[in-house]
Parts: C-alpha cells; structure tokens; sequence
C-alpha cells in the first residue's frame, strides 16, 4: 500500500502514516548474516562430541573467545538439523527364538516383580 501511495506522488512519511506503518520498518534495510564459518565450526564441533548438545557447543566456543549468544547457537544447531543421537536400547537376548510363556498362575518370568504390579 505505502509503494502505490509514493507512485501517487505522496510523501513515504506520509503514506506511512496513512497505512498505519512505522517509518522505521519502511526505511529498515536487513543486514545478512555472515554466519557460514560459525555454522562450519559448529558442525565440526557436533561430529568431535556426537553426544553433546547446543550447550556444551555453546561452552566450548565461548571458551575459545568467540563472543556469542547461546540463543544463536541453538539457532543454527536448528536450522543445521543437528540432533544428539539417541542411546540405542539392546535387547537381551535369551537364545530361544519363541517368546516365553508363564507355565502357570502367577509365574513370574518376566524379571519384574509380580508383586509390585498387584
């Protein structure tokens, strides 16, 4: 709406005011991130400790000088799609390949107590 009021010859201060739009936001220019060398280190960082999170990066990078916020690693560990691999569970294995079976009322053959589940 502000473009097509300066097309009509209306001062942007004006046609700002008539939006409802802050001068500010019409004149603001972003300024692009350089963030590829940090983005580079943080990633090197992930695959040095596979089961550390943005917080220990975020220490080990402030302990090295780099002056940055911990809500801008968490940023870009989130944009980059690093996760902390999960701790596989192993199965036990028990040597029969069929499933046990109770024999009778009551039999506990689970490990768990068939007490504490009454």
């Amino acid at each position: 709406m502000v473009r097509q009021l300066i097309a009509a010859h209306i001062r942007p201060e004006r046609a700002c005011v008539l939006v409802g739009l802050s001068k500010s936001s019409w004149h603001y220019q972003p300024k692009p991130r350089q963030d590829s060398e940090l983005r580079q280190l943080i990633h090197d960082l992930a695959r040095q400790y596979p089961r550390r999170g943005y917080r220990f990066i975020h220490a080990l990078l402030v302990r090295t000088g780099a002056k940055i916020n911990k809500k801008h690693v968490r940023r870009l560990w989130r944009e980059e799609g690093l996760t902390v691999k999960p701790k596989v569970a192993r199965k036990i294995r028990t040597g029969s390949s069929i499933p046990m079976q109770a024999e009778y009322p009551d039999h506990v053959w689970t490990g768990v107590d068939s007490v504490s589940s009454r």
